[in-house]
């Protein structure tokens, strides 16, 4: 009913959208899969970008948004995701765009987690160098009149660069991008993006340039390469610290796999140093082109569509229903909505830990670990946004808390204590009859 409501208002302005699905949601906007129909009946698939009608009444976000669609419809490039449309319905705007079907590299990076089975040395440089070929082309962009744009993304992390199922690789959401060109400007001292892939210069409150955004590409670069967060506190004051502190280990302490020479581009790129550091996203380009040239490790999109399909083919690991092995009071409030579980920082819902994922657990420790959070802290709970002025910086570790159950909301903290002990008693049990541990 929803769908069709939306699909009816947009037609009413724009008679060549049709909405098919939702596809993601956000806490600001959502997407929809959708039609773009011609006049002769022609039509192709597109994805649909709407500020959520809450959103509308803030004028700093509406004009952000559309700083963003103005941005990516000057970047015409085949890593970027392109932007075809800009419009109006409802007293609401949506942007149309690229449809990209696949996946994000957050998802690919949890998959291979999940799986124990690491993205190879070579398509993790290629899926790099692909990012900075995005990168390189936004940060040189000119005007028509040959003055530099200015562009600098500040987000770059997982859950922006997409991956088709033929291989391409796209950088997209330059909601937070810095441009010259920008009706809205950005406060200089607010920190903005996701805590994890912040540089270090960006939590010092200093100027950002181009340079910011190969910081932000050397870390995806390092997890890739490592199988795990490499700046990931217990909370995000802790996280913002380990960025500011900016000590990396090699990721060849961490993956034989990966040789001296790597290490020194991956070490240069994540230089704490702006001045230290590759000096452009071309630069990073080349350095990592030139590795994969040298040691003969050709890759190219049909390896990453093979890899998504292979990884895909897998069968799926066993899953463990959490709320099968919980008492009925607990059962009850996850089933309300009024809590979920995480497993130290492992955000959980019920009934999708995996036996892939619950086998590198600590059993013994999961009495300690187990945290009552809010629903909405569940999603990209590691990956959350950082608008941070600098002023509040000392007080992140109060919004990275983990905040505690009131007694009188849904059952006495008796309960939820023997439910916890319960369940992590029946996890410990199915996981020693499994073979697991």
């Amino acid at each position: 009913m929803i769908l069709r409501r939306l699909g009816r208002s947009m037609a009413s302005v724009h008679q060549r959208y049709r909405i098919i699905e939702k596809i993601d949601a956000g806490g600001m906007a959502e997407i929809y899969r959708g039609e773009a129909v011609s006049l002769e009946g022609f039509a192709r698939q597109v994805a649909i970008k709407r500020i959520l009608p809450s959103m509308c009444t803030d004028p700093k976000f509406v004009a952000m948004f559309l700083d963003e669609a103005r941005l990516s419809m000057q970047l015409t490039h085949a890593n970027i995701v392109q932007i075809f449309d800009i419009g109006k319905a409802d007293d609401t705007y949506f942007v149309v765009m690229e449809l990209i079907d696949g996946l994000n590299l957050r998802r690919l990076l949890q998959r291979s987690v999940d799986r124990d089975d690491k993205i190879t040395v070579a398509l993790a440089c290629y899926i790099t160098i692909e990012v900075a070929k995005a990168l390189s082309y936004a940060h040189e962009r000119r005007d028509s009149d040959g003055k530099s744009l200015g562009i600098v993304h500040r987000d770059v992390s997982p859950p922006n660069v997409l991956l088709s199922n033929r291989g391409e690789i796209k950088l997209t959401d330059f909601g937070l991008a810095k441009a010259a060109s920008h009706v809205q400007h950005s406060d200089a001292d607010v920190i903005k993006g996701k805590y994890s892939y912040l540089s270090p210069e960006v939590v010092d409150g200093k100027p950002v340039d181009p340079r910011a955004d190969v910081y932000s590409t050397g870390i995806m670069l390092w997890e890739m390469l490592c199988g795990r967060k490499l700046f990931a506190g217990k909370t995000d004051m802790d996280t913002v610290e380990l960025v500011r502190r900016g000590q990396v280990p090699k990721p060849s302490t961490v993956r034989a796999e990966v040789d001296d020479e790597l290490d020194k581009i991956v070490m240069k790129i994540l230089a704490k140093s702006p001045k230290r550091r590759f000096q452009s996203a071309r630069a990073v380009e080349q350095a990592l082109a030139g590795y994969l040239f040298k040691h003969n490790k050709r890759v190219t999109a049909s390896d990453v569509a093979s890899y998504l399909s292979s990884s895909e083919d897998q069968q799926s690991p066993s899953t463990l229903d959490l709320k099968a092995l919980l008492n009925a009071e607990f059962e009850q409030q996850v089933q309300a909505g009024a809590i979920s579980l995480t497993l130290g920082q492992l955000a959980l819902s019920p009934a999708s830990l995996t036996t892939a994922s619950a086998s590198r657990l600590d059993v013994s420790d999961m009495l300690t670990e187990l945290q009552a959070l809010p629903l909405e802290d569940i999603e990209g709970q590691e990956d959350r946004d950082a608008t941070v002025s600098i002023e509040d910086r000392l007080d992140l570790g109060e919004v990275g808390g983990s905040p505690k159950i009131a007694d009188g909301a849904g059952g006495s903290r008796i309960w939820l204590t023997l439910a916890l002990t319960v369940g992590a008693l029946a996890i410990g049990f199915w996981l020693w009859q499994s073979g697991l541990v």
